[in-house]
């Protein structure tokens, strides 16, 4: 935000001055906002990072950083001409993205940065919307990777701002020395707004239901591990348990190290009562990643199921100990408590689970029957 102050000092407040202190001046009373801006960015990364949403550079070089976000600038001005096949989530390219698209997006966004600052003089607006435009995404275009997205629609928001500048004054100047411009001017708009209003109808038309946007945009993305997974949660949710397993495994075989995903197939299995397989599953998810509460508590269930109480037990206190928002794992706990006899341990488990999730009819059963058998 600073930064667009600038450049608006610049075009079209016409504060900047040949005068040495005029940049000077402009560039120290927006030092307040450059140290909150600071502040706020230094606040985002520690949260992001104490998440676990920051990609390492292990996992993601600064090379293949450096060519995914050129190619992103590219894509973004494309998706602005043609916003069409949009997605809630494109996975990331990690070092896929060939050499030669990266080169060739270099070249267009220097191509336009050369021809934006030789028009600067009689149109002032083009550096000014294109520096908007590569400023205000910079924070967002991926040499800090968070999440596992390449791009993402909702960050041009702003950015856009940029490029509408430019279009706008640049169509009011190109189109000066045309007779009739008045009427030519409303009309194209007029053309351009209605195009736009039919692909928004349709565009919002997949926000219907989790189904229908997930389906949508595995048609319009290729190897999209994430959306595999998502879209088995949203089949599970309508009892298609069999259209679910296979985007659940789908998903793990596009990304095979990601424990949610192992932890989601065990679930299946576990429904499906391949038990043997199912504890395979949850096992790797441990493995890949030790405190993931889920898996701690689904395994407690394997253990349950074969008699193990005290196992079971010790894998869902392990699992609440990771995470004591999860319900689940209290739930199980109050189980297994309530099995063994001792019904105020179980009631306090039970009445925990629903402190966190009150609308836990089974829970709520076993605990008034813990109650009635008091009296």
């Amino acid at each position: 935000l600073p930064l667009v102050l600038l450049f608006l000092d610049y075009w079209p407040l016409g504060r900047w001055t040949p005068d040495a202190g005029s940049a000077k001046g402009l560039i120290l009373e927006k030092l307040p906002l450059l140290a909150l801006a600071a502040v706020c960015g230094a606040a985002t990364l520690y949260a992001q990072q104490e998440a676990g949403a920051v990609a390492p550079l292990e996992e993601i070089p600064v090379g293949s950083r450096v060519a995914c976000a050129l190619a992103a600038y590219a894509w973004y001005l494309w998706k602005m001409l043609w916003p069409t096949g949009l997605a809630v989530l494109y996975p990331h390219p990690l070092d896929t993205v060939p050499l030669w698209q990266a080169l060739g997006a270099g070249l267009i966004l220097a191509a336009v940065s050369v021809s934006a600052f030789w028009r600067s003089r009689r149109c002032p607006y083009l550096p000014v919307g294109w520096l908007w435009y590569l400023v205000t995404l910079a924070p967002v275009i991926g040499l800090i990777q968070v999440g596992s997205q390449a791009w993402a629609d909702r960050y041009t928001y702003i950015p856009f701002i940029g490029l509408f500048i430019m279009a706008a004054w640049g169509a009011r100047d190109l189109t000066a020395g045309l007779p009739r411009a008045r009427v030519f001017r409303p009309l194209g708009a007029g053309i351009i707004l209605t195009i736009l209003l039919v692909l928004t109808f349709f565009q919002v038309r997949l926000w219907r239901d989790s189904v229908t946007l997930f389906e949508h945009t595995l048609r319009v993305t290729v190897d999209n591990p994430v959306i595999h997974h998502n879209l088995g949660v949203a089949l599970a949710a309508r009892g298609q348990e069999e259209e679910a397993a296979r985007h659940f495994l789908e998903a793990l075989r596009l990304d095979p190290h990601n424990p949610r995903g192992q932890n989601r197939v065990g679930e299946e299995f576990f429904a499906q009562g391949k038990i043997k397989e199912a504890e395979a599953k949850f096992r790797r998810a441990i493995k890949l990643r030790p405190d993931f509460a889920p898996a701690y508590n689904n395994l407690g269930r394997v253990y349950a199921h074969e008699g193990d109480l005290d196992r079971a037990m010790a894998n869902f206190q392990k699992a609440v100990d990771l995470d004591p928002n999860l319900a689940a794992a209290y739930k199980n706990l109050g189980l297994a408590w309530a099995y063994r006899g001792e019904k105020q341990k179980a009631a306090a488990m039970l009445g925990k689970a629903l402190e966190i999730n009150p609308d836990d009819r089974e829970a709520q059963s076993i605990l008034q029957m813990l109650k009635l058998s008091d009296k």
